[in-house]
């Protein structure tokens, strides 16, 4: 009977061994992955060449803009669509934002571009283009017919001066 105790002792012994070495596998295998992120995340971040000494190429460019400039484009009468005999009538004044360099091709433009405005407005309703969504919509729209006619000169806003719906 006292050999059958020393041998249940020496394979407790061995079990004890295996679940130790068992749980330290993921235990290394969890460091190594925070260790692995950590210097991936620091290289990322440049961290490693700070503390190597390690020159990044700079690069620098710097782009003279000038500044933005308003056109202003003639007043603006149409009457609105509708199925009534009283047609609602509108009347705006509008600015156009764009770079001093592409003045000129809305200028060459511009009987164009006035065409293609009274044409979009006659098609539209009094209520799309009242109220706050109702400009902002508009807005967006001019800026795409101006957009369309002047390509490639880019537009940046169209200002309404004044806009008036009856």
């Amino acid at each position: 009977m006292a050999e059958e105790n020393g041998a249940k002792r020496k394979k407790g012994k061995g079990k004890k061994k295996a679940s130790k070495a068992k749980l330290l596998i993921p235990i290394l295998g969890g460091i190594f992955i925070f260790i692995a992120a950590g210097g991936g995340g620091a290289y990322y971040m440049g961290w490693i060449h700070a503390i190597m000494g390690w020159q990044q190429p700079r690069s620098h460019a710097e782009l003279e803009l000038g500044k933005p400039v308003f056109h202003p484009l003639p007043e603006i009468r149409t009457d609105l669509k509708t199925g009534e005999c009283r047609a609602p009538f509108m009347r705006a004044v509008i600015h156009v934002q764009l770079m001093p360099e592409d003045v000129n091709r809305l200028q060459d433009a511009e009987m164009q571009v006035m065409d293609a405005i009274l044409t979009h407005l006659r098609g539209q309703e009094r209520q799309h283009v009242v109220g706050k969504a109702g400009s902002e919509r508009l807005r967006f729209e001019l800026v795409q017919i101006i957009q369309n006619i002047i390509a490639p000169a880019q537009v940046h806003t169209v200002l309404f001066k004044e806009l008036v719906v009856q």
